[in-house]
């Protein structure tokens, strides 16, 4: 059994370019209201995008990953989950705002920071809409029909954005645009869904929305605590630091983003194929989880070495601002994270895949206990750089918890099979980069990656059996 590498790397690039575009379009709008509007109305646009992720997790109702594993097995019931699932979302997104409404209320923020809050919370329902449309998409493998909606509605939010701040209209034109784009990608994509997946029809059916809502209550489950989780740390900086610390710890992670949304998008694109490869012995799915880690371990060893060495060129590069070179010592210890994450990124589409979703939610909820009992102390001795200590630690539990009970799924792992090429090469990579050298970073890093590259094919042939082997065996895992 093989992967069709082609159909697999063109929907990990239609996800990756949306991803990669919103992910962009959120850091020009951030970039874009420090600079015309000043810090105060950063700090607001911030804390509203950030109670915003918090809550649209629950507006979504853990729906997505359901109607990805439901719908892929049967297409034919595409049409009975988007009808009911809308009707799902429509109910949640009204209980999440009004969560908000209450949340916000208790915190006692100022009336104008009050009122950006809840004008963005607006975009929970759209939102929570296209996230059953997108879910529809990545199980019939059209990913594509995502990129194509999202990428242009960016860019006009952008240019929108850019235009009213530019003629001195204030945050609320903002949050404008946001709740703007939020309802056009909802319809565009509720039009897509309506035109081009034919199937049974269907209406709404009350006893099988409960039942759905019953089942996509664990994945509601992990989708939270993964949003409280990840919000933790930033929560304690801001807590007992500054708001200069925060922005120093949103810097570092930022920079690993790239890496890890390469990750997220070839793990979310071959989870339909883990789907359908869950059989008594577990051993198809055991092998494409083993194809895919190899692949990501080549992409994350030269990462983690060139951010380690080179991390404060790379911080210099993407803000052009001395004062982010102080996340540096902080980059080099989260910089670790990439390696834990190419597991768990691949072992959670496991679990899922193979309705062990429960799994999952006990592996989250440890994860967050883990962050808060070391955050606190950590952040509160050492600032910055025990953020970043809490988060790796935190990852490196939640790396053991995927690998233990999937290891046990695939009676063992072959984990020296898998990594011992990549870890080689980035040996040979690590080797160059300790040596002292007055040539440019961006020459030294591209020698670098060059050396890595070098090492790795060569020993691919060896571990082949001869270039022709290795020919063969490429040319065989493009075409089929």
């Amino acid at each position: 059994m093989t992967l069709n590498l082609g159909k697999i790397g063109g929907n990990a690039l239609s996800l990756l370019t949306s991803d990669v575009m919103n992910r962009a379009t959120s850091f020009v709008l951030y970039a874009m209201v420090g600079r015309h509007l000043g810090a105060h109305e950063f700090g607001q646009l911030s804390l509203a995008l950030t109670l915003f992720y918090i809550f649209q997790v629950f507006a979504a109702a853990g729906m997505k990953t359901l109607i990805i594993r439901q719908v892929t097995k049967d297409p034919s019931q595409t049409k009975l989950y988007v009808i009911n699932g809308c009707a799902i979302v429509i109910f949640t997104s009204i209980v999440s705002i009004s969560a908000l409404v209450v949340f916000v209320r208790l915190m006692r923020y100022p009336a104008d920071t009050t009122l950006v809050i809840l004008l963005l919370a607006l975009g929970l329902l759209p939102f929570a809409l296209s996230v059953i449309c997108e879910g529809v998409f990545q199980a019939w493998e059209r990913m594509r029909y995502i990129a194509s909606v999202n990428v242009p509605i960016n860019i006009a939010k952008i240019v929108g954005a850019y235009f009213l701040l530019s003629t001195h209209h204030g945050l609320y034109a903002v949050v404008t645009i946001l709740l703007v784009s939020f309802t056009a990608v909802a319809i565009l994509e509720i039009g897509i869904i309506l035109s081009r997946f034919p199937s049974q029809p269907a209406s709404f059916d009350l006893h099988f929305s409960l039942a759905t809502i019953r089942t996509a209550f664990t994945f509601l489950g992990i989708d939270g605590t993964i949003a409280l989780m990840s919000s933790l740390n930033v929560l304690f900086l801001s807590k007992m630091t500054s708001e200069v610390q925060v922005g120093l710890y949103c810097a570092a992670t930022q920079v690993m983003v790239p890496v890890l949304l390469v990750y997220q998008n070839i793990a979310q694109s071959v989870f339909p194929l883990m789907c359908r490869r869950v059989e008594p012995g577990f051993q198809g799915l055991k092998y494409i989880a083993e194809q895919v880690i190899e692949v990501l371990l080549v992409l994350a060893l030269p990462a983690v070495a060139g951010l380690f060495f080179l991390g404060d060129w790379v911080l210099g590069l993407f803000y052009k601002n001395p004062v982010f070179l102080q996340a540096f010592p902080a980059l080099r210890i989260m910089a670790w994270v990439m390696i834990s994450q190419v597991f768990t990124s691949v072992f959670g589409q496991v679990l899922v895949a193979s309705h062990r979703e429960k799994v999952t939610l006990r592996i989250v909820v440890i994860d967050t206990l883990v962050n808060l009992i070391l955050g606190w102390p950590l952040i509160h001795l050492y600032g910055l750089r025990g953020a970043a200590i809490a988060l790796l630690l935190m990852r490196i539990v939640d790396c053991l918890q995927h690998l233990i009970p999937v290891s046990r799924l695939f009676s063992g792992i072959s984990a020296v099979k898998i990594a011992w090429k990549p870890i080689i090469a980035g040996a040979c990579m690590t080797a160059y980069l300790v040596l002292p050298s007055t040539q440019a970073v961006i020459l030294r890093g591209v020698s670098a990656t060059a050396i890595y590259s070098a090492a790795l094919i060569v020993l691919a042939i060896w571990a082949s059996g001869g270039v022709r082997q290795f020919r063969d065996k490429y040319l065989s895992l493009r075409t089929e």
